[in-house]
């Protein structure tokens, strides 16, 4: 990896570090490519970079791994078990650092199905989408997260990130009410993150028919859109049109609303963050 967005040297935990130096180690021994993503990536770059503090603390990292099959995603897990720092959980695709940090690993690429996602072996019971998983990664940014150790890591963009997390949102109940919280951060967040001066420069028309927050949700959307695939992006418009549509309310403002860190957010307000979202993502021509 050779071109550096961002350098963080010193700035992210110890553990956290050691941890992603043996997950860099085994894959350039397996020859496999891997990026980091969910709340890592979000505290990488909001907090890290841009001094934007998350809504919820982070406890593990999540790193989307490409693989061929089971057998190579279980190859990685062995190699990964063989050192006495990491052992296994119950749940499949997670691994603990030192008894008590996760290191979740996604398996994407060529394993996924059809239908881009994947069915954890052998009862073949847990399905999860990586619908968008390719496209985040070539769209990951390089961030030097160390400088002795020098560790360099592909993590995933904050449109990158937002998309995953609608899709997250949409495939795992479980998961949805910090999927939407985390969503919602990177909306009102967007600007603030480095991107203003390219909405002033590459899309001022926003401005002209919404407020600061609102342009921020609108020109995420465009970013999404940029860097979809036609079959993903049509996913995420499903999505978004058929919450705005329901007759039950939209369900990811609800659980935005019901999280301790946004009780004060109005249902109306945030609605129109996410119609803002969607707005942007359909006007963006893939």
């Amino acid at each position: 990896m050779k071109n550096i967005s961002i350098d963080l040297s010193g700035k992210i935990s110890g553990t956290a570090i050691s941890i992603l130096i043996e997950i860099e180690k085994i894959a350039k021994k397996l020859d496999l490519s891997f990026f980091i993503v969910g709340a890592t990536a979000r505290d990488i770059i909001l907090e890290h970079q841009f001094d934007i503090k998350p809504s919820r603390a982070t406890i593990d990292i999540d790193a989307g791994v490409i693989v061929s099959g089971w057998d190579q995603f279980k190859l990685l897990k062995d190699e990964l078990l063989s050192l006495h720092e990491f052992r296994p959980s119950k749940q499949k695709q997670r691994l603990l650092y030192e008894d008590n940090f996760p290191l979740d690993i996604i398996p994407f690429g060529p394993i996924a199905a059809e239908d881009a996602s994947i069915t954890w072996p052998p009862e073949q019971e847990i399905r999860m989408s990586i619908l968008g998983f390719q496209e985040c990664y070539q769209n990951a940014i390089s961030v030097k997260l160390s400088s002795n150790p020098e560790l360099v890591v592909k993590v995933a963009s904050l449109a990158g990130l937002a998309l995953l997390k609608l899709i997250s949102w949409d495939d795992n109940p479980a998961r949805r009410s910090k999927d939407a919280t985390d969503l919602f951060l990177i909306m009102e967040n967007y600007l603030d993150a480095g991107n203003l001066d390219r909405l002033i420069e590459k899309a001022s028309d926003i401005f002209e028919g919404e407020d600061y927050e609102l342009a921020s949700a609108r020109f995420l959307g465009r970013d999404i859109g940029d860097i979809s695939k036609p079959d993903t992006k049509a996913v995420l418009i499903e999505i978004l049109e058929r919450e705005v549509n329901s007759n039950q309310g939209h369900k990811i403002v609800i659980n935005v609303i019901q999280s301790d860190s946004y009780r004060n957010q109005s249902y109306e307000r945030v609605v129109e963050y996410f119609k803002a979202l969607l707005e942007g993502l359909i006007e963006q021509k893939s």
